[in-house]
């Protein structure tokens, strides 16, 4: 189940995220004649005592809200197999009005990576963003997607047969998740014959392999064993003279493994009964309300 990288859903997202205003907005300036007016209407609403029924009003108005502003707990794709003290279980939270100003701000930023990174971490409990690996940090976005906006996430495709238009919905929380297992870290290479076990990326590593050729160089970081030996000159050595087929299921055992949310659905296209693969991928709609 190959999935897109973080790198490319931030991308695109980057590109279709609002722009935030720079513009500050300007203040009147106040001239001699009305100068004092402005100072004496100043002067008596800061001689008004304070309300002490704001926060009784504001606590009826949001009545209903505070409902949907709790944390709740998921569990990670990964299992707890990769974290410290077996971490299976993390808490997150929609997001709030400052979440969404910095969601609009992306486009502006340099490093919209980087922003998207910091707005995780004000909504996930438990585990630091930076340790996550790259599956569950795209299955908790899209998790807090369904807390925020609801569950439902539209999506246009065109039919690949007759290109009609067809406007389709998928519920987030339906989405298949498929569990990390041990199994999936140790393995037989198929040419050398050698046992393996490696390690998955983590988002502080996606510096690693953002290029096909960055990613085939830093094989060797991801590999703790071949054959039952650890020691890292031998296992640059080996990945270097081993087999292209050894390395090609080093390369997707490491980089694509099978684990985590599902990145595809099929549907029947309405017009001529085609069915059609979909990519499930942030577009337009991922950060508005369903």
């Amino acid at each position: 189940m190959a999935e897109e990288s973080i790198v490319d859903l931030i991308k695109k997202h980057q590109a279709l995220a609002g722009k935030a205003p720079t513009k500050p907005i300007e203040q009147p300036v106040a001239g001699p004649e009305v100068a004092p007016e402005i100072q004496k209407k100043a002067q008596m609403f800061s001689d008004l005592p304070p309300d002490r029924n704001i926060q009784a009003t504001l606590d009826m108005l949001l009545a209903n809200v505070k409902s949907k502003m709790v944390w709740v707990e998921v569990k990670l794709p990964s299992q707890g197999l990769l974290y410290a003290g077996g971490q299976k279980v993390v808490r997150i939270r929609p997001f709030t009005f400052e979440d969404e100003r910095a969601l609009k701000s992306m486009r502006a930023a340099k490093n919209a990576e980087s922003v998207l990174d910091q707005l995780l971490r004000s909504c996930i409990d438990g585990i630091e963003v930076s340790e996550l690996t790259p599956h569950d940090k795209v299955y908790l976005l899209y998790r807090i997607r369904g807390l925020s906006y609801g569950d439902e996430y539209p999506i246009q495709h065109d039919c690949q047969s007759c290109s009609k238009s067809n406007k389709l919905t998928i519920n987030i929380s339906t989405i298949q998740v498929m569990p990390l297992s041990e199994e999936m870290m140790k393995f037989t290479l198929p040419d050398s014959l050698q046992p393996v076990i490696i390690k998955l990326p983590r988002v502080q590593d996606e510096s690693l392999f953002k290029t096909p050729e960055l990613a085939t160089e830093s094989i060797p970081m991801f590999v703790h064993s071949v054959g039952g030996v650890t020691d890292k000159t031998i296992i640059e050595s080996f990945v270097r003279k081993t087999t292209v087929r050894d390395i090609d299921t080093l390369r997707r055992k490491i980089y694509s493994p099978e684990y985590g949310m599902e990145t595809h659905f099929f549907y029947t296209c309405g017009e001529c009964r085609t069915k059609n693969r979909v990519e499930i991928s942030l577009n337009e709609n991922f950060f508005t309300a369903s």
